[in-house]
């Protein structure tokens, strides 16, 4: 049985559709279209009576080894065919991409029946795709802002659009795509395909939300929208071969002469939790690759073994990018030596942080008081040491920092911290990434997909525990 849509916009049986012709290219290509791309064709192209198409903006996301290549590019054929003298244009995530993408449509076609003299393929500067009988052309281009100058291409697709920025991706419909096709009303389409973004994928989020909202209010806010989306029930396994099948569209189907199954998924190598939750899964991410699962996260969270007097902590704080939240945590090794974070206090906005942070060294005379030395968290720590002094306040250095990073990745990755369930924590493990400044490695507050600045007070707050001087002891003296 097919697997089913999580959102499709349905199909009205009263228009027609260019899905039969589209249909009839693909088995031209002996590429048959899979019941999956049958009905996203069958809908995205009906038109009206007038012969108008019904919807200008058609966004499919679906999972990694789906076949996108082997939709795409029937539709883009077939809508050269039937646009003399025109030019149909496909891009990705950068011209590169989008040129390796059509290499891949120029083999579907070779030795098809739509092989030369059909379709001739064109590979020089500036033009890359294939040239047809009726002066039509399909073309890629880069995505870049000042793209298709002075052309009105009756379609413009967008192939994996989660990598495109809200600027760039803004920048590609409003001044770029849809000014091209200002004089094609009834005869016009830009289609947005991709698999599921991260939090990074701002651009493709908000498209994705207006197309659930499509089909949702049937239509009813988004008139000239159609949106299909493939992606792994709630609450269903991502690694259960009976959950893969009942969403993934390719599963089940006759692909290169082999029945296409979960078994093949689960197969695939080289899949990080998170490269299957967003590739294969098609489920959002907050990273592109966590350095740390949301499964393998769930594992640190413990209760430690035993915690020490409020004299023996280590208290560090941490400010987001543009003051966006700030956290104290509170660190220490428990009773089996294992290091442990726990946020002390966490919210919005920063103003909380001067009042909490100094009430808390004055009442618990923390063993360390520290911070890292980057980022805004430097105006709250020249503001605590106007008001404790100037010794009060540790701070670590750029190589100290990528040091305190790693060693906290380390002891999560072996399973050796012991952590919170706190969303400061939850959400900051899930959006970082690292970066590399000369020889090292940390954190980055710019790069990563949304704040981090629980772990960063985390992987200060150990490092700085570790490293502390121990009290000198009483001397003994014997009367």
């Amino acid at each position: 049985m097919p697997a089913t849509a999580k959102y499709a916009t349905p199909r009205d049986p009263s228009r027609s559709t260019d899905g039969g012709k589209i249909a009839v290219l693909s088995d031209a290509l002996g590429k048959p279209l899979m019941p999956w791309q049958r009905q996203v064709v069958d809908v995205a192209t009906e038109r009206h009576a007038n012969g108008d198409y019904v919807y200008e903006i058609v966004i499919v996301t679906v999972p990694r080894q789906s076949g996108k290549t082997t939709l795409l590019g029937p539709l883009m054929l077939h809508r050269c065919l039937v646009n003399s003298g025109r030019r149909v244009f496909y891009t990705a995530q950068t011209q590169k991409d989008a040129n390796s993408r059509m290499e891949d449509v120029m083999k579907l076609i070779k030795g098809s029946a739509l092989d030369e003299p059909i379709t001739k393929p064109v590979r020089s500067p500036g033009k890359f795709g294939l040239k047809l009988p009726n002066d039509a052309a399909l073309q890629t281009f880069a995505p870049v802002a000042s793209a298709l100058h002075g052309e009105t291409p009756p379609l413009v697709v967008l192939d994996e659009f989660w990598e495109y920025d809200e600027l760039l991706g803004d920048a590609l419909l409003e001044g770029a795509i849809f000014p091209s096709q200002l004089q094609l009303e009834g005869n016009r389409q830009v289609w947005l395909v991709s698999t599921a973004g991260t939090a990074a994928s701002v651009f493709m989020r908000k498209w994705v939300e207006r197309g659930r909202e499509s089909v949702t209010s049937k239509g009813a806010k988004h008139p000239r929208m159609a949106y299909f989306e493939w992606s792994l029930w709630e609450g269903d396994d991502p690694y259960d071969p009976e959950a893969l099948e009942r969403f993934h569209p390719a599963t089940g189907n006759v692909i290169n002469g082999k029945l296409f199954t979960a078994q093949s998924l689960l197969a695939l190598p080289d899949m990080t939790p998170s490269k299957w939750l967003r590739g294969i899964c098609n489920v959002w991410t907050e990273a592109s690759d966590v350095l740390i699962s949301a499964e393998d996260y769930a594992d640190l969270v413990r209760e430690p073994a035993g915690v020490p007097l409020r004299s023996e902590l280590t208290i560090t704080y941490e400010i987001a990018l543009e003051n966006a939240a700030g956290v104290v945590m509170a660190s220490w090794r428990d009773d089996n030596g294992a290091p442990c974070n726990r946020v002390l206090h966490a919210a919005p906005g920063t103003s909380w942080m001067l009042s909490f942070i100094v009430d808390i060294y004055r009442e618990w005379a923390p063993a360390i008081l520290g911070a890292d030395d980057g980022g805004p968290t430097r105006r709250l720590t020249d503001e605590l040491r106007r008001i404790l002094g100037e010794e009060t306040v540790t701070t670590l250095g750029g190589r100290d920092f990528g040091t305190a990073c790693e060693s906290w990745l380390t002891l999560a990755r072996d399973k050796d911290l012991v952590l919170d369930d706190t969303e400061t924590m939850r959400r900051g493990t899930a959006n970082l990434v690292l970066t590399r400044i000369s020889d090292v490695v940390r954190f980055s507050r710019k790069e990563s997909s949304g704040p981090i600045h629980g772990p960063i007070a985390g992987a200060v707050g150990i490092f700085l525990h570790d490293h502390r001087e121990e009290p000198l002891e009483m001397p003994f003296v014997d009367f």
